[in-house]
């Protein structure tokens, strides 16, 4: 087990990670945010409260976990995505490291970024 290569790949991937912080971010409060302010104000003026609780305090909770789920998959997906796009994924799959110290150096890196599936869970 290449223990070396496995953290190079996580380190590098939470290094990516921290350089698209305002896009991991930001950008989901923003789009999270407008799906509120038009729903809220397109729907919700028009439903009543169903046994105490309003649309807002309906839909909230789900806009939140949809933006943390699609963002924690896309942030996940992009480290392997974007170089086989770019072309320098051959960079790694020349290098003498085996499919599941890469595998591991992936994962690790995913689930204990901040914005990783494990985070979500209690």
């Amino acid at each position: 087990m290449n223990v070396h290569a496995i953290k190079a790949i996580y380190r590098f991937e939470l290094a990516r990670w921290f350089r698209t912080l305002l896009q991991s971010i930001l950008a989901p409060v923003i789009s999270t945010s407008l799906y509120f302010v038009v729903f809220g104000s397109a729907i919700g003026s028009r439903m009543a409260s169903i046994d105490g609780v309003s649309y807002g305090a309906f839909i909230v909770p789900g806009l939140i976990m949809l933006s943390l789920l699609s963002e924690s998959i896309s942030n996940a997906s992009f480290g392997i995505y974007m170089p086989k796009w770019a072309g320098t994924i051959y960079e790694l799959l020349s290098a003498p490291v085996s499919w599941i110290e890469t595998v591991i150096g992936y994962v690790g890196a995913a689930a204990t970024s901040p914005t990783g599936v494990p985070s979500l869970v209690p």
